[in-house]
């Protein structure tokens, strides 16, 4: 063997890592999707909240306040849709989109995490099976958009899964991806926490509830939609972080008389 050349290990690594930064840039793109898409349909929804004009579905008040108001019922909600349902133009498939591009976005940013297989492997399991759920919560919508009334869901596991995962899974990984980074193995450790716990965040009752506290209402929140997609769209910044080397990102002021 030359003298001062690459192991095979390193070399391997090394490839791992440059198709890690491929499938990371693809993240942030499918993110960053995912909350457009997401956002034009809550939009689709609650525009007459925010800016007034015609409501988006005929024999409403016409009136912003009063349309706003009559919106909010889940008779409109467009996710999950049960009957009775009543469509809103495209929002439904917009919606569905956007979340089967999250659920694609947190698959890709599981597979780009390069560690010991121990790390690894429970990172893209976990991330299959949040994405999964998301696919599974993103296919019916688009469905149901498509054919303009509600297509039954499937197996009610699938919906339990989502309940039960979202939540859970991000949390473990997020305190594993922490954990490395304080042992000093992965310098992306913490921005990749964030992004897991913002991932708690987009969890359909941790958005219900936090947008009833922001807005209240009766039903469904003018907020419920424009919520996730903010939280999406702040998981694609720290992922797109993790692309700036380590050495080049800005420290915390270290306090005075540290390590004195």
């Amino acid at each position: 063997m030359v003298p001062g050349a690459p192991t095979l290990t390193a070399q391997r690594t090394l490839r791992r890592r440059r198709v890690a930064v491929s499938v990371r840039v693809a993240a942030v793109v499918t993110l960053l999707a995912s909350a457009v898409l997401g956002i034009q349909a809550a939009w689709s929804r609650w525009s007459v909240c925010f800016v007034g004009g015609e409501p988006p579905v005929a024999g409403l008040p016409e009136d912003g306040a009063g349309g706003c108001v009559a919106l909010q019922n889940h008779l409109y909600d467009y996710t999950f849709p049960t009957e009775p349902w009543v469509p809103i133009a495209d929002a439904a498939q917009r919606e569905g989109l956007s979340l089967m591009a999250l659920g694609v976005a947190v698959l890709l940013v599981s597979l780009s995490v390069v560690d010991r297989w121990s790390v690894s492997l429970p990172t893209v399991a976990g991330g299959a099976a949040i994405g999964a759920t998301w696919l599974a919560a993103g296919v019916p919508t688009l469905q149901s958009g498509l054919a303009g009334k509600p297509v039954d869901v499937g197996p009610p596991g699938a919906v339990a899964a989502l309940i039960l995962l979202v939540p859970l899974v991000p949390v473990g990984l997020a305190v594993l991806s922490w954990r490395r980074a304080a042992a000093g193995f992965d310098p992306d450790g913490r921005l990749l926490a964030v992004f897991w716990l913002a991932m708690v965040a987009t969890h359909p009752l941790a958005e219900f509830f936090i947008t009833l506290t922001l807005w209240a209402s009766h039903d469904s929140s003018p907020l419920s939609g424009f919520f996730r997609c903010a939280v999406v769209a702040v998981g694609a910044c720290t992922v797109a972080a993790t692309l700036v080397p380590a050495h080049r990102r800005p420290r915390l002021p270290r306090r005075s008389g540290a390590g004195a």
